[in-house]
């Protein structure tokens, strides 16, 4: 008898002995550091080179902007409260026409700490959070990748499975037109995440 996603999902975790948390923020701080999104994404981005605080808010907007956008300030705040913490460190250039530049980069802690995270995978979690885990997914073993994708496709999964009763208890009629075409484009989306991620995983263990 075949399994359901969410049931091989669970295989592959146990398997991989990735650790699987539960759904909120404090769960996940108690297993990983009491970190938030934004010092872990910052940690990501310091894990590609060093970089100045301008330079991450510049490759934020080009990489994971779409997934997790930052106010330039909100960078510079957390900076100087990761290398306060060890997880960073920073060091000044001398500038001879500009004022002098401060720049970070991973400490051995840091990169300790980015991938604590990465390998912690939530149940029912935000789509956004395993997105960014898989930007980044590099930084952790190839298994963590595994798990986070294999959360992300089984959470689009179960969307999709509600987003199909809705629509099949729908009547077919003008008024219903527009609410129809919107839950039309919530199944399209959803089906395409969901063959996103079952082709990524196929991609991930070949590399296993």
């Amino acid at each position: 008898m075949s399994r359901s996603p969410k049931d091989r999902a669970d295989s592959e975790r146990a398997a991989l002995g990735v650790e699987r948390r539960h759904r909120g923020r404090d769960a996940t701080r108690h297993a990983v550091g009491a970190l938030t999104t934004s010092e872990y994404a910052i940690l990501g981005l310091l894990s590609f080179g060093e970089k100045s605080g301008y330079e991450l808010f510049r490759f934020a907007e080009r990489s994971v902007g779409f997934i997790w956008a930052p106010a330039k300030s909100q960078i510079y705040k957390v900076l100087p409260r990761l290398a306060a913490t060890g997880l960073a460190r920073g060091r000044v250039v001398a500038q001879s026409k500009r004022p002098d530049k401060q720049l970070y980069r991973l400490t051995a802690a840091g990169r300790r700490a980015l991938g604590r995270w990465l390998t912690s995978v939530e149940v029912d979690g935000d789509p956004d959070i395993y997105l960014l885990k898989i930007f980044f997914g590099r930084q952790a073993p190839n298994a963590a990748l595994i798990a986070q994708v294999a959360a992300y496709r089984d959470l689009c999964a179960r969307t999709l499975a509600q987003y199909e009763e809705l629509d099949r208890g729908l009547t077919r009629d003008e008024k219903n037109a527009l609410p129809l075409e919107i839950l039309a484009l919530g199944l399209l989306r959803t089906r395409t995440n969901v063959t996103w991620a079952e082709a990524l995983l196929i991609e991930l263990r070949r590399d296993t």
